[in-house]
Parts: C-alpha cells; structure tokens; sequence
C-alpha cells in the first residue's frame, strides 16, 4: 500500500515538473508583442501609358546611294544650306571610317601605356585600383544596362592593365602591336580618301535626326490636331515601317509633342498646366512635361492627351512610338504596417511605439494607404510626434501609455 501511494506521489511530482517546465518555457519564448522600426518610404502616383513622339519634321532626301557618314550628332542645331552629311559612293566606306576610328583609339592607348614610367603612373597598388574600379564599372552597366558607356569603360580598363604591364616590368608587344594597327590603319584612310563623296545640306533650320521611320509625312504638330481621337488612336498603335533611302530629317523645333490615349477616369488627372514626369522606356533620365490639350470626341471612348516637352537630346530625338510612365507626384513618409494603427481615449488616431521599455502614444497622419501598409507623415523634430527608427507595435493586447514592457 505505501509502495503504491510513493509511486502515485512520483507520478504527480513529475507531471507538476513537466507542466511547470512547460510553463516556464513557454513564458520564455513567448512574446506577445511584436513591433517594427518606422522607416523611410516613398511611392510615385503614376499610371503607364503607350503613345507617340510627335514632331514637324522634313526629310532629306538620298539622291546619291551608297553609304553615309554624318557631321553631327543627333538633335544638334544646324543651319540650312550647310553640310550635315557626306554620301559616299562605295556602300561600306561608313564601316571602314568606323574601323579607322576604332584603330586610332587602340593606337593612342598602347602609345600612351608603352611611353610611361612608373613615376608617371603612381604605384602598383593605385593601378591596381584603376584596374578594380573599371571592373566595378562593367558590373555596373550590366546591372543598369547603360549600354553606352561601355567603350569607355573598356577602354579604360585596357590601359589600366597596359600600365600594369609596363610598371610590372613585364615583356610586352605593344611597339609590334602598334606596327600592326598603323599598317592597317593607313591602308583603311587611303581606301576612304580614295572613295568619292558628296556633302548634303539641311533644307531647312532646325535640329538634325539621322533616324527615319516613315511617320514623318502621316502626323506632325500641326495636323495632329486637325485629327480625331480614333485616327490618332490608330497612329499610336500603327507598325513602325523603316523608310529606305532616307539621309535623315529636320525637326522644326527642340519643342515636342508626347501623346497619349487614355481612359477619361485617368484623363482627369491631366490638368491643362500641370507639370507631370515621364519615365520612358529604355531612357534613365526623367524628363519635365506639361500638359497642353485635350483631344476628345464622340469616334472613340477615350481621351487623347498631349504633353509637351522642352527637352530635346539625342536620346529624344529617336523617340517615337514609346511606353512610359507618368508620374503626377511623389509620397514620402514614414513606413508602418496597417496593424500599427490604433486609437487612445480621445478617438485620437495613433499608434503605439515602445520608448526605453515604457509605452508612449504617437498620433499620425495618413498620407498614403497601400496594401497592408500606410504612409505617415513625418513631422521631423516634432515633440510627440512619430519619429524615424521608432519602434511601432503591431501586435499585441492592453497596450496603454505608460505600460513597462522588459
């Protein structure tokens, strides 16, 4: 009988030490608050639309055939009657020009790194680092696609290595090298100067293009708005057909037209006046734009917009049928979780922050609701105020001002 009374008795016992265990392991690791830092966050009020670069622009001719060579760059300013390009007779001396300007370069760059001495280039350890920062440049425009500074990277990062070579006293071949480049070099200018060429010239004043796409003659700024919202509708939308035997054209003007077909919800947002931001597709930069008419009517349920830009570079001029993203303003607040936002007793719209252990109540104000999330407004410096890095609940129960929380 006492045999089975200890054995119940160490039953028990051990049953109170696994369920006070349990309890003690449970109220460790348990936390029945959880929180998160404030922290910076921004959001553009942006729609993405299609549309079309609309410019008054005259084509220049090709009466010679062959290949051509241009004076200058896109979007440059020229003058009528003066030259813009030279049309060659022979169809690939515009290729032979490129690969002569190709040779120079190498050319200037082994000379450069064959005639230097290592007072000339610093230490090893600073070319070392030229020769990093140029391979940081490559992954950067890998990552960026910014395809276009490409050659100067890699010619950077081919003279950097060139200079390692010589203040590393290691043998080198650049003299043979060189030899080589020349000879082919001066073999390619006596073919160029040898081809006949004739020089066009601008018909016009304006701001040469040397892209033609065959919607020069179909709309311009003048007879976009003799059309309705239908026919510009199937512009927008219209295959790009490359015009052949085409030199180029002259824009009339740096001033032109982006335009857009969109819904009239969305059209309400395009104010005559407002200034907007368009992100277009393949382009980094941002450029300014600001709403310049309305077009609609009874062909189409849709509203033409057109946008008028100021800017004009060489990645503008080739614009034409594009993608972009219009931006009419940006958000910036302080970041916290829908769940963080809670009332005190005056129905004062807040949230709760944790502060050295004791809880405080920090009013906020909407700025911007997104999906599980909002924007505050943050009121920098301002006493009571919810600042940045503050420690917001987002859960937890009988939370007041005040509570110590370890």
């Amino acid at each position: 009988m006492k045999s089975n009374v200890l054995k119940i008795m160490a039953v028990l016992l051990s049953l109170f030490l696994i369920v006070y265990a349990g309890f003690q392991g449970f109220a460790f690791f348990y936390n029945p608050y959880q929180t998160e830092i404030a922290v910076t966050y921004s959001v553009n009020e942006a729609i993405h639309v299609s549309g079309m670069a609309v410019r008054t622009e005259t084509v220049i001719e090709d009466q010679y055939g062959g290949s051509v060579s241009y004076i200058h760059e896109d979007a440059a300013k020229v003058l009528k009657n003066k030259p813009v390009a030279y049309a060659h007779a022979s169809s690939d001396t515009v290729q032979k020009m490129e690969r002569a300007e190709e040779l120079q370069k190498e050319i200037s760059l082994l000379e450069e790194a064959a005639s230097g001495v290592s007072q000339l280039y610093g230490s090893s350890e600073f070319i070392n680092d030229q020769i990093g920062n140029a391979v940081l440049s490559y992954s950067g425009i890998i990552a960026n696609g910014s395809f276009s500074d490409f050659g100067a990277v890699k010619d950077s990062l081919l003279l950097s290595i060139n200079k390692k070579t010589t203040i590393t006293g290691e043998p080198n071949k650049f003299e043979e090298r060189i030899a080589v480049l020349k000879a082919e070099f001066e073999e390619l200018q006596n073919e160029i100067n040898s081809d006949e060429a004739s020089t066009v010239t601008s018909p016009k004043t304006g701001y040469f293009i040397s892209s033609v796409d065959g919607f020069e003659n179909v709309i311009n700024k003048e007879t976009l708005f003799e059309k309705n919202v239908s026919e510009i509708e199937d512009i927008i939308y219209q295959d790009v057909v490359a015009a052949e035997e085409k030199i180029g054209k002259i824009a009339d003007d740096y001033k032109w037209y982006y335009v857009i077909s969109v819904s009239p919800e969305e059209a309400e947002l395009f104010r005559p006046g407002k200034k907007v931001t368009a992100n277009f597709d393949g382009i980094k930069t941002p450029v300014k734009l600001e709403v310049f008419e309305k077009i609609e009517d009874e062909t189409s349920e849709n509203v033409i917009i057109v946008l008028l830009c100021k800017t004009f570079t060489a990645e503008y001029a080739s614009l034409r049928q594009v993608n972009a993203d219009i931006v009419f303003s940006t958000i910036s607040g302080l970041r916290i979780s829908s769940d963080a936002i809670r009332f005190n007793d005056q129905q004062q719209m807040g949230v709760f922050i944790l502060d050295r252990s004791e809880v405080k109540f920090r009013a906020v104000e909407i700025v911007y609701s997104g999906s599980g999330y909002h924007i505050v407004r943050w009121k920098q410096g301002t006493k009571n105020a919810l600042q940045l890095f503050d420690e917001v609940f987002v859960g937890g129960n009988d939370l007041y001002v005040g509570k110590v929380i370890d």
